[in-house]
Formats: structure tokens, C-alpha cells, sequence
């Protein structure tokens, strides 16, 4: 009973944490001050080769939804360039004649060609592409929904953290990407709140972003079946097949299909070859968070974020807040501090995962009057696996004695006809023709 109300009292917090922490991370005036300095820079430099061009930031910038090593996303229309390489290359001379940028690198061959470099002032790095509009409209959609999904943005902030630290929020080195994980958090609030008016429902449910994060962390990481089913978070239907829309990968088929809101023909996840490793990394931090001794082991003193949100440099030289107040020593005590033990040790082999909902529970000990413990009645096999076990063993037979016959025609000399006759009748093995 009373780990079961301090388990509770400690997630009350848990939102409180995640609140702070947004703060924490979120641009201060002078850093808003300076990317806005960087902006205006770089496209001076762009309007002076292109007068007639427009140029539109988009991404996290535009959304509001960046961290502070976030780069900057920008997109060049109407340039009236022959070739988007054409216009990269006039770019990258011009920013190194005018001092602007350092370690500019031009990826010309890309499904999407850009350049790449840093603002020399600020330090700030940016992405440029030519011609693609499709960035800006993703980016407005993101912006409504932040606003209809007021718990969309904390939570967004807290998982590109997370991945961040794991380095698994690059899509090129197969990761999870701003805009896919977006579209993961809204397709999981649409299913957490079942269809009802998001806005008019905001204030009591941003109370449980602790319990959404959780939840989260379980559906993505332990019950989804990714590997025959994608997500949607702009249909009338969240799930699909993934065959039914093209979007299975026969030679990656445990990739996350996530159907692009903007355009539904397109997957956002078919390039997060890694998403073995994210769903592996959400499965442990649901783990975690849901190990009511560990986190009442915790005490008052410890976060609870801090299991999961590790202590680097960036985050624990930086000063967060309106005034530099915040640090995030003194918002997540105790963060990267080994827990209380959560392994389980039984002759000597350790045990570390959570019971699933359909396996079986243990079976009760049985004690007797004077404490000592009675002896559990054996649990008869299945009638199922009696005969799956019968069937094994009559495979392990027939195959000893086909391997038997194989060995005494290499003796004798027979020739290949009958060489090939008994290796194609032997028993393959059902199971390992299964992975």
C-alpha cells in the first residue's frame, strides 16, 4: 500500500519534472536573439545572388520545437537555377568569399541535394536545399498541431533529448527524425484520447504527461507490431497494413512505416534503419519507469526523468530559463546515478526483462504451518506440446539415420544419383526455416 502511494506521489512530480525541464532547454532571449542575428546574415547573402528569390525557413526553427544544438532548415524558391547543384556550388563560393561560414560541404548527389555549413558568429549550423516546398507545409501542419496538442510539444522535447543521446535522431544514420517523431506523438494522443476534442480537453490532460510518456514508451516499444503494421496521424484510421499501401520492405520489414500527413504516399520511416535500436531503447526506458522500487528507491531527493535523461556536457554547462537560472544539476538531481538493483539473481542467471500482459503469471509458493516451504505439484505438459515434442524427436531420428545412409554411400562409393536421392529426403528442421 504505501509503495503504491509513493510510486504515485513520485509521478505527480514526474509531469512537474518534465514541465521544468522543457523550460530548461527551451531558447533563451539571447539565443533567440542570436538565431535570428544568423538568419538575417545568411540570407543576405542569398537574396544578393538572387534577387527575385524567396527563401523560407522550416523544421524545428520554424515550429519552435528546436533544442538548443539544433541546426537551422532553409529552403530557396524561385532562384531560377538550372540545377539544384548549380545553385549550391554559387552559394558555398559566395558564403567563402564573404567570411560568413565555415566547414561548408556541398552534397550534390543526395535524393535531396544541400549544403551543409556553420555560421561563423553564431556558431549555429545550417541545412539549404533549393526547391523543395514541401518542408515549409510540413512545418505549418506541426505548428497547428502544436497548438491543438498543447502536451505535443513537451513531450517532443523530452524524446528528441532522448534519442539525441542515443544518437538515433539523424534518419541518414538510420534514426528517428524531428518531423517522423512528430507524427509518432500525434498518431499516439489521437489513440490515447480516443477520437474526443483535443483542444477543449488539453488542461486536465496535460496534468499526465508523465503517464503519456510512459505510454509512449510501451506502445512504441514493446506492443506495436511494426513489422506488419504502420501509423497514421492524419486518416480517419491510425493503423494500417503496411502491405495494403505499399509501403512493406522486404528486405528491412521491421522498419516503422509512418504515412507522411502532407503526403500519404510517401513513408517518413523507410530510411530509420535503426529502428530496431530506437524500439529497443524506448522498451528499456519503459522498463525503467515503470520499476515501482526503483523509483521509490529513488527518495525525494532524485529524478525521475534523470533515469532516462543522461547528464552531458551541453545540458550540464548550460544556464536555461528567462534569467540563466536553471541548470540541470539542480532540475534532475541525481541523473546518470545507478538506481536500486533492478536485476533479478536466481542460480546465479539474471533476469531482466517485464511479464507481458499474455505470459503466464509464476505459480504461487506454497508454505506450510510451520513456515517451511512445500514442494509444487509438476504441471502437466499440453497435449499441444506432448505432440510437437513427439514430433521433434522423430525429426532427430529420421535425420540421424538419414545422415547415417549418407555416410555409408560416401563409403561405398555409390554414385551421385544416390547421393542426392537421401539428402533431399531428409527431415528439414521446421523451426529453423523460420528465421
Amino acid at each position: 500500500m504505501y509503495c503504491d502511494i509513493g510510486w504515485s506521489m513520485k509521478f505527480y512530480f514526474f509531469t512537474a519534472e518534465i514541465l521544468d525541464f522543457c523550460v530548461f532547454v527551451s531558447p533563451t532571449p539571447e539565443e533567440q536573439a542570436s538565431r535570428a542575428a544568423a538568419v538575417h546574415s545568411v540570407f543576405e547573402v542569398i537574396k544578393h545572388i538572387w534577387p527575385q528569390c524567396k527563401v523560407e525557413v522550416f523544421g524545428s526553427f520554424r515550429t519552435g520545437l528546436y533544442l538548443p544544438t539544433s541546426d537551422i532548415d532553409a529552403v530557396i524558391i524561385e532562384s531560377k537555377v538550372k540545377t539544384p547543384q548549380v545553385g549550391l556550388y554559387a552559394l558555398a563560393r559566395a558564403l567563402s568569399q564573404r567570411s560568413i561560414a565555415k566547414k561548408i560541404q556541398v552534397i550534390a548527389k543526395a535524393r535531396v541535394p544541400i549544403i551543409k555549413f556553420v555560421e561563423k558568429h553564431s556558431g549555429i549550423a545550417f541545412d539549404i536545399s533549393f526547391d523543395i516546398d514541401g518542408g515549409p507545409k510540413a512545418a505549418d501542419f506541426i505548428k497547428d498541431a502544436v497548438e491543438k496538442l498543447p502536451p505535443l510539444r513537451p513531450l517532443c522535447l523530452i524524446l528528441k533529448v532522448f534519442l539525441q543521446q542515443r544518437e538515433l535522431n539523424e534518419v541518414y544514420s538510420g534514426g528517428i527524425g524531428s518531423y517522423g517523431l512528430l507524427a509518432m506523438l500525434i498518431a499516439h494522443l489521437q489513440m490515447q484520447w480516443g477520437g474526443q476534442d483535443l483542444h477543449s480537453h488539453h488542461q486536465s490532460k496535460e496534468q499526465n504527461l508523465g503517464i503519456l510518456l510512459v505510454h509512449f514508451f510501451d506502445f512504441y516499444g514493446r506492443k506495436l507490431n511494426n513489422w506488419d503494421v504502420g501509423i497514421s496521424c492524419n486518416s480517419k484510421r491510425t493503423f494500417f497494413l503496411k502491405s495494403n499501401k505499399g509501403f512493406m520492405n522486404s528486405d528491412r520489414p521491421y522498419l516503422l512505416s509512418i504515412q507522411d500527413p502532407q503526403a500519404p504516399e510517401n513513408d517518413i520511416g523507410k530510411n530509420s534503419y535503426n529502428y530496431f535500436k530506437v524500439k529497443s531503447a524506448f522498451s528499456m526506458a519503459y522498463a525503467a519507469l515503470t520499476d515501482a522500487s526503483s523509483i521509490i528507491s529513488l527518495g525525494w531527493d532524485r529524478s525521475i526523468l534523470g533515469t532516462i535523461i543522461r547528464p552531458d556536457p551541453i545540458l550540464l554547462n548550460r544556464k536555461g530559463g528567462k534569467n540563466g537560472e536553471l541548470t540541470f544539476s539542480n532540475l534532475l538531481r541525481g541523473a546518470g546515478e545507478p538506481t536500486a538493483q533492478q536485476f533479478t539473481y536466481t542460480n546465479n542467471v539474471i533476469y531482466n526483462w517485464q511479464l507481458t500482459d499474455d505470459e503466464p503469471l509464476p505459480r504461487e509458493t506454497l508454505h506450510a504451518e510451520d513456515g517451511s516451504v512445500l514442494p509444487s505439484r509438476k504441471r502437466r505438459p499440453s497435449k499441444s506440446s506432448q505432440k510437437s515434442s513427439k514430433r521433434e524427436k522423430k525429426d532427430i531420428s529420421q535425420s540421424s539415420l538419414g545422415e547415417n545412409k549418407v555416410k555409408k554411400i560416401k563409403k561405398h562409393g555409390k554414385g551421385s544419383r544416390d547421393y542426392e536421392r537421401v539428402t533431399k529426403s531428409l527431415p528439414r528442421n521446421s523451426n529453423s526455416s523460420r528465421w
